[in-house]
């Protein structure tokens, strides 16, 4: 088993600031060997192939500093990931 971090955009949930929420988020796929790693990361498709997706937090594209929610997601990435090397 292989472990793959991904980042990647969503849509920003509400209807107006402050309400909207973070627009990116950092995942984990934990792919069986032999199968082909998702290119969309859709629950339903990952099932099926076998796939676990873990999300390790979500944050803001203009915040990515050392203290920031996608430092602290990305070290709960790569601290899942280590698992699996």
């Amino acid at each position: 088993m292989r472990a793959i971090i991904e980042t990647r955009s969503q849509k920003a949930s509400g209807r107006a600031w402050p309400s909207k929420g973070p627009d990116k988020y950092v995942a984990v796929q934990l792919v069986p060997d032999g199968v082909q790693p998702l290119e969309y990361l859709r629950e339903d498709m990952a099932k099926k192939r076998g796939i676990e997706i873990i999300r390790c937090g979500e944050y803001y594209w203009n915040s990515t500093g050392p203290r920031s929610r996608y430092a602290k997601a990305m070290a709960e990435a790569e601290r899942i990931a280590a698992k699996y090397k």
